[in-house]
């Protein structure tokens, strides 16, 4: 009551872990949850009592009178059960332990309640076991209330009034002893419905029942007495906000702006304690009611503009110097609007009220933007009656016949509209397989009808009865939306026949009439026609796409792209599709790339055709794709490498790789450069003519970008990679000398700070003893043993080398010459170093060998100086593995005197470089380095 809901969730918490029946807090958990904007801790309450429930065993069966029984997921929306709930940590469940050290425990006589669905916003679902409930118990005051707030929630205005009305007698004397708060409820929805239904009679009325606190149904016009002889109720508080507000919107519809103005100042005064005690707590908290205080506002500014027209009407024949400019104010008023919801929360509930409001201005032609940015926000919420309503009530104002030819039904059919290019047969166009090859190498304008004089005529039959182009583009946008809203409601054959038949007639508009028809409008009715017709036929695990599917879709992308402003997603859809058929033909059974004869060659033709139309779109869509569509273009890079480095040793591909790529924005490869680099010692000759003068580019353009990712590949073991890396560094060179030279001394002196000799050999002892002892590969051991040793022969450079030099060189040394005594013993009778067995392993069984006595003594020999070389090891371990836990921190100044001595270096911080060429210099290294 007092709004701390922090506490209260506290406190209800510790109630639902100490009561006997828990499960009685379920609802109030919801509520507070809710009400502190934790939806997703709401949803957890739900799922946690239904975990409960079926932990103790309980039946979970709804009532009788709520309809089918059986277990709760059945009448549970689907979306809130989606994985199966087992133990879960989640705040308002304690555990077994802790339920039973409080003292708490049984669920018995528990059951999900509708009332739990209804503030999940579950209202389909909630309203079915609300109407139960109501025809076991039709004065059942919770359930009719109930079916209202779920009726107003899904948009059904004029049924919450008709329940209301033959309910009212339940209501009333439900308050007759007690409370009106159900009266009250009651009559603030019927106020929202009769104010949405645009009923401003009946608007009128119920506001003046909550404003005088009467609540009587014969208040209507001719029936019963007079609501106003009856006495106000003493109990409500003297100003109330529903009623203020309702009389407000009543008032500026009946242009009595004074009234109005007191009832937003009622409103306010009414809201005043609510807002700033929410405000005082957090922003997140009082954003409904600064959504509502907002509201009033803009109330406030439609009384203005309002008087501001009344003016501009009376006012008419004066001069215009002194004439008011309705249109000016009216264009103004509604650029403010745009904005301030642009700002607003993207929710369908604050859009939904703030649109409702403006409503009282606009029209069904007026910011259309907004509109269907409310019906995708319902349907996200799942809302589905009001985002149709949303969408089919603006059409029938404007007198659009949905099934009519303003949507593609009954065409003439002498106007060859439809996705078959003029000239060919239907069957031949399902059938002849050279059609695919003409629909990815022709032109997008040879698949357009040819729009003559008989499209025009039709055309402006259609712009005249839908009263000018600008209406008849707005009416395609809202169907355009409704096609959207029944696929996404499962009716997939009707959204599909739809969209389809307005596909033709937008072609058509857009190209008869170049004037304000929307062009991206034309453009995403093909994509959405391509998308859907390809997830309507193709199921996960399917076949391969059909031929004849194969042309559907592809004509539909084909025309999508007919325009030289189709934009991104059109040049994306066009190269994805592509490059999907491409691979499909590549991994299908049998096929070799390589292939020049037979059916192969075919299947090669139409891949080639597929592959280059691909590189062609992705071209196309990262050229066109802006920061807003970044992680598609991110995609279409790896696709287009993708096709380089899988087909670009088919000639034609390679060069029309090699034609386009330098029209892509150099800066664009930064974000594959690692894909770029990782593929530098391909031996294809046409893929390395695209790859490394590509890279010559970004690195004369970005070289930074280059020097550490090439520095590390300079160190790689495989020798073509390395190569190439020092093919690409010496091209640096030619440019960025220094950058160069600072790059290779930071990368191998960070190196030798990272690990140090004592690390190296203390790692390489590890891997050799395992080698050795542990799987008898002698010759592994000597591939890790012989380079440090080699190393070490160079001679110590730093201080920390020079310590380890001057403790273990000695050892180490003797160690060296055992080494070389054992691969001279095995290898001077033509044995060779075994890699399994042991030493004993080297000789060869297959010839017997010229003296035996000789090699057994030099079999003998060897293994004495492997295990000698062995002793001394094993002492360098030991002291080595003693010093290793003391190495807590490293100065530069004794194992990297160069990086000591570094300073403002024009290679900058790894990681620091950014497309626009900004990066952060080194100034210096710190002296001291913490391990």
């Amino acid at each position: 009551k007092c709004r701390n809901y922090a506490k209260a969730l506290h406190y209800k918490e510790r109630e639902h872990n100490t009561r006997s029946d828990g499960g009685a807090c379920i609802e109030d958990l919801i509520s507070i949850n809710r009400k502190l904007d934790l939806p997703e801790a709401a949803l957890g309450a739900v799922k946690a009592a239904q975990v409960e429930l079926e932990r103790q065993g309980e039946q979970l069966n709804i009532n009788p009178q709520y309809g089918n029984s059986g277990s709760v997921h059945h009448h549970l929306p689907s979306r809130l059960f989606h994985h199966e709930a087992q133990d879960m940590a989640y705040s308002v469940m304690a555990s077994a332990e802790e339920i039973a050290a409080l003292g708490g425990g049984s669920w018995a006589g528990v059951q999900m309640q509708e009332s739990w669905l209804a503030k999940l916003g579950s209202w389909s679902e909630a309203l079915q076991m609300y109407e139960g409930k109501l025809d076991e118990n039709p004065q059942d005051v919770g359930a009719i209330l109930g079916c209202m707030r779920c009726l107003d929630a899904r948009a059904e205005w004029s049924k919450v009034i008709d329940l209301a009305k033959r309910n009212w007698h339940a209501l009333n004397e439900s308050g007759e002893n007690g409370s009106k708060k159900h009266l009250r409820k009651a009559t603030k929805l019927c106020a929202e419905a009769a104010w949405r239904l645009g009923q401003w009679d009946e608007l009128d009325t119920y506001a003046s029942q909550l404003s005088s606190g009467v609540y009587d149904p014969s208040s209507y016009k001719g029936v019963g007495p007079d609501a106003d002889n009856s006495p106000r109720d003493s109990s409500l508080p003297r100003i109330d906000f529903d009623g203020s507000f309702y009389s407000a919107v009543s008032n500026i519809h009946k242009k009595e702006w004074s009234l109005a103005a007191d009832a937003i100042d009622d409103a306010r005064r009414a809201m005043d304690s609510r807002f700033t005690a929410l405000m005082a707590e957090s922003y997140k908290r009082a954003y409904p009611s600064m959504v509502t205080a907002q509201a009033l506002s803009e109330l406030e500014e439609i009384v203005t503009f309002r008087k501001l027209e009344d003016r501009a009407i009376a006012s008419k024949h004066q001069h215009p110097a002194n004439r008011a400019d309705a249109e000016e104010a009216r264009a103004e008023l509604l650029s403010v609007w745009r904005s301030r919801l642009a700002g607003c929360r993207e929710d369908a509930d604050v859009h939904a009220s703030i649109l409702a409001v403006r409503s009282l201005v606009l029209g069904p032609t007026d910011e259309v933007a907004a509109t269907l940015s409310l019906s995708a926000l319902s349907r996200q919420a799942q809302s589905f009656k009001l985002a149709e309503r949303l969408l089919v009530d603006p059409l029938r104002q404007l007198g659009a016949d949905m099934d009519g030819p303003a949507f593609g039904f009954a065409l003439p059919s002498s106007l060859g509209l439809g996705l078959q290019p003029p000239g060919d047969g239907s069957n031949g166009y399902v059938s002849d397989s050279g059609m695919l090859d003409r629909l990815v190498t022709g032109r997008a304008e040879d698949f357009l009808p040819s729009y003559e004089a008989a499209h025009q005529r039709y055309t402006r039959s259609l712009v005249e009865e839908a009263g000018g182009l600008d209406r008849l583009n707005i009416q395609h946008r809202l169907y355009y939306a409704y096609t959207k809203h029944l696929w996404a409601t499962d009716h997939h054959d009707e959204a599909l026949m739809r969209v389809s038949n307005l596909c033709n007639v937008v072609d058509m508009v857009a190209h008869c009439d170049r004037g304000a028809q929307d062009r991206g409008l034309r453009v995403a009715c093909w994509l959405k026609l391509g998308e859907w017709t390809m997830a309507e036929s193709i199921q996960p695990g399917s076949a391969p796409m059909s031929e004849s599917l194969q042309i559907d879709v592809l004509t539909a992308y084909k025309r999508a792209t007919a325009s030289s402003s189709c934009g991104y997603k059109a040049w994306h859809a066009w190269a994805l599709i592509n490059f999907r058929l491409a691979q499909q033909i590549n991994d299908s059974p049998g096929f070799r790339l390589d292939a020049s004869y037979g059916s192969d060659s075919l299947r090669l033709k139409s891949l080639r055709n597929h592959v280059i139309a691909a590189v062609k779109g992705f071209v196309s869509a990262i050229c066109l794709g802006t920061k807003r569509w970044s992680a598609s273009v991110q995609q279409d890079l790896l696709n287009f490498l993708t096709c380089l480095f899988n087909f670009g040793e088919l000639p034609e591909v390679a060069a029309t790789i090699n034609a386009l790529i330098n029209s892509v924005k150099i800066e664009a490869w930064l974000g594959v450069l690692p894909q770029l680099l990782a593929r530098i010692h391909i031996k294809s000759p046409s893929v390395r003519s695209v790859l490394h003068p590509l890279l010559i580019r970004l690195g004369a353009d970005h070289p930074q970008a280059l020097m550490y990712p090439l520095s590390v590949l300079l160190k790689s073991p495989v020798v073509e990679r390395k190569v190439a890396a020092e093919s690409l560094m010496t091209s640096l060179k030619a440019h960025s000398y220094s950058l160069v030279e600072e790059a290779l001394m930071v990368s191998s002196e960070l190196i030798r700070v990272a690990i140090l000799w004592l690390e190296l050999w203390y790692d390489g002892f590890e891997d050799a003893s395992r080698l050795y002892f542990g799987e008898g590969n002698v010759k592994g051991m000597l591939d890790v043993l012989i380079p440090l040793h080699e190393q070490l022969e160079q001679g110590p450079t730093t201080h920390k080398e020079r310590d380890f030099y001057r403790n273990f060189g000695r050892d180490l040394a003797e160690a060296h010459l055992f080494l070389k005594e054992y691969i001279r013993l095995t290898t001077s009778n033509g044995g060779v170093i075994p890699s399994t067995g042991g030493f004993n392993a080297g000789s060869d069984q297959n010839e017997p060998p010229s003296s035996p006595g000789l090699a057994v003594q030099q079999n003998a020999e060897a293994e004495a100086a492997l295990n000698q070389a062995w002793d001394l090891y094993y002492g360098v371990f030991r002291r080595i593995n003693k010093q290793l836990p003391g190495l807590t921190s490293l100065e530069l100044s004794q194992c990297s005197p160069a990086l000591e001595h570094a300073r403002n270096l024009e290679l900058g911080v790894p990681g620091s470089y950014r497309v626009d060429g900004s990066y952060v210099r080194i100034e210096k290294f710190i002296p001291k380095v913490q391990v």
